[in-house]
Parts: C-alpha cells; structure tokens; sequence
C-alpha cells in the first residue's frame, strides 16, 4: 500500500532539489546559470554577500542577547557561602599575598602599585573566591534550569 503524495509534499520535494542542484552546482555553473537568465552576475553575487553578511550580524547580535541573558541569570542566582567557607578562603587569600600561593602574592601587589590591599578590596577579593569556589562546587547538569 503506497500513500499518495499531497501537493504540498510534491511542491517541498521539487523546492528541495532545486535548492540541492543549486548547493552541488560549482561557482562557474552558478555565474553561466545566471548570464543564461539575462542577470548581471556581479550584482546577484554582490547581493547574496549582502545577505549573507546581514544574516551573520544578525545571527551574532541573536548570540550576543542569549549571552546577555545568561549572564543576567547567572548573576540573578545568590550564591550562598557560608561564614566557615568564607574564613576559609579569607584565609587561602592571606596565604596568597605572603607568598604561599605560590606566584600570586606579586600580581595581587602589582594591581595596586606595590601599595597592597584595601579593606574593600579584601572583601571584594574574598567575595570574588567564594563565588568562584561556589560555581566550581556546582552541578554541570543542573545549571541550565
């Protein structure tokens, strides 16, 4: 038993092999293809790089708002950290700057001209490594819902 094709499907089937001959056609067959229809192959060549150059913006800019989105997200969810791990890593910070981290101690300097932290910027810098230590400890799985 064969089911009959509907004319929607026939139309889609003959739509695709014009796309597939035009995909397997070299770029000479195109250039020939086109002069044969009476078409300036310049001008068709040059508005087809126009349209593929706007669906490449606009394909980066649809990209460049799911990573916006994402970020917001990510930043949306609080990051609990608890006051033990917060010492914690208070203290790997400390260890950090005298020198028993080691190499890490002269770049946290060098960000401040040699002048070493401020109390913000020990918080902040805190703040920073639990959040760190947070998202590592996370599940990949369980990220994305």
């Amino acid at each position: 038993m064969t089911k009959k094709i509907t004319a929607t499907e026939e139309l889609r089937s003959i739509g695709e092999a014009f796309d597939d001959s035009i995909l397997a056609a070299s770029p000479e067959e195109l250039r020939e293809e086109l002069a044969a229809q009476g078409l300036d192959v310049e001008k068709v060549v040059a508005e087809m790089d126009a349209i593929n150059a706007s669906a490449k913006l606009a394909g980066a800019k649809m990209r460049l708002e799911r990573a916006k989105e994402a970020v917001k997200a990510a930043k949306s969810r609080p990051t609990v950290v608890s006051s033990t791990e917060r010492e914690s890593v208070r203290a790997r910070l400390h260890d950090m700057r005298a020198g028993k981290g080691g190499h890490a101690s002269g770049l946290m300097i060098a960000a401040r001209k040699g002048d070493g932290l401020s109390e913000s910027d020990e918080e902040g810098a805190v703040d920073d490594m639990a959040q760190l230590e947070a998202l590592e400890g996370q599940d990949p799985e369980t990220d994305g819902e």
